[in-house]
């Protein structure tokens, strides 16, 4: 699981390294994501284990029990992310052309495209893959002012990222095709003006094909969070959290992820009680980059304390 998406995309198309790197600018979660190829391009074909007969111990000389390992083949398609983009023949002209309009404009595009991509990764994929198999905790947020805390044990085959081991697109991270031959064409879409046209596209997936490691937290309210006699609050305890991360079987692949005020509330709601300082100390310091030795990665394309609440 040494490889990731940023890392795959730049050794695949060196030349295109700084739209990878808007791409992934502000989606961290996304850049260091580890990838793999997948089996037959545009889809990915594995094998999912329907039942096993093990060895077992015998007596000397006895019969030995017959053994059997059944499989399912199973497919995973790559999405495609792309898009076209068109412009007037005559705003074409005053950029200097078709070719310097679509460079200007391809940084904010890429930028919004590797946001919006991960995004879909967290939500569509990491915590409805935890929903859909019973792998979520709720806490105390009832409201529409929540976050979410994910965990997931990276493992290849089973849960990771799949890009096309023949290229991303025509072997470049991004595939760019003019449309229509780079000629003008009417587009319908717009009484018919003349425009030039361009269109984007790659090829991405995630495999999720083990629900041991994958889990969620959702509703955890921070706005609203105060330790109740009880012991509960609508932020996840401490023992929430333990438990999540046991129940992705943590190891050396695994990552929480959260938006960067979930982070730094776990910091204050847990951490602080039990900071000391003397005279001397110049700084306050109530961040945690580790919980029990798991990395913490934060993203702000999680929705920022705007999520509603899950129910169970």
């Amino acid at each position: 699981m040494g490889t990731t998406f940023q890392e795959i995309a730049v050794q695949m198309a060196p030349k295109q390294k700084v739209m990878i790197d808007t791409l992934t600018e502000e989606a961290p979660i996304l850049k260091n994501m580890p990838v793999e190829p997948s089996s037959h391009g545009l889809w990915n074909v594995y094998e999912e284990l329907d039942s096993v007969t093990g060895a077992d111990v015998v007596d000397l000389d006895s019969p030995l029990p017959n053994i059997s390992s059944d499989s399912i083949l199973q497919q995973k398609d790559l999405s495609v992310l792309g898009g076209k983009i068109k412009v007037g023949e005559d705003k074409a002209k005053k950029f200097g052309g078709k070719e310097a309009y679509f460079a200007k404009k391809m940084p904010a595009i890429l930028h919004r495209t590797g946001m919006d991509m991960e995004a879909s990764v967290l939500y569509n994929g990491i915590r409805a893959y935890a929903y859909a198999n019973r792998k979520v905790q709720f806490g105390g947020g009832t409201g529409s002012t929540n976050y979410s805390i994910l965990a997931v044990h990276w493992v290849s085959g089973e849960v990771t990222g799949l890009y096309d081991a023949n290229g991303f697109g025509n072997g470049k991270a991004f595939d760019l095709a003019a449309m229509y031959g780079g000629n003008l064409f009417e587009d319908p879409a717009d009484n018919n003006i003349l425009k030039y046209g361009m269109r984007i596209k790659t090829y991405f997936g995630l495999q999720l094909v083990n629900a041991k490691y994958v889990a969620a937290i959702v509703n955890c309210d921070i706005d609203n969070d105060s330790l109740a006699s009880d012991g509960t609050r609508t932020f996840p305890t401490a023992k929430m959290i333990d438990k999540m991360l046991l129940d992705v079987r943590a190891g050396s692949n695994t990552k929480i992820y959260c938006h960067p005020a979930a982070k730094i509330h776990l910091g204050t709601a847990y951490k602080l009680e039990k900071l000391k300082t003397v005279p001397g100390d110049k700084n306050f310091d109530t961040g945690i980059e580790l919980w029990n030795g798991i990395p913490i990665e934060t993203s702000y394309n999680f929705l920022f304390g705007t999520e509603a609440m899950v129910s169970s």
